[in-house]
């Protein structure tokens, strides 16, 4: 794989991390 497609995997990686988290912590404060 080339560089350029790893940054990007990385950063869509990171990004979905943050939002399942940030999903869970609404749910968990709504329950």
């Amino acid at each position: 794989m080339s560089k350029a497609t790893k940054i990007v995997l990385g950063t869509i990686g990171v990004s979905a991390l943050l939002s399942v988290g940030i999903i869970i912590n609404l749910v968990l404060f709504s329950a």
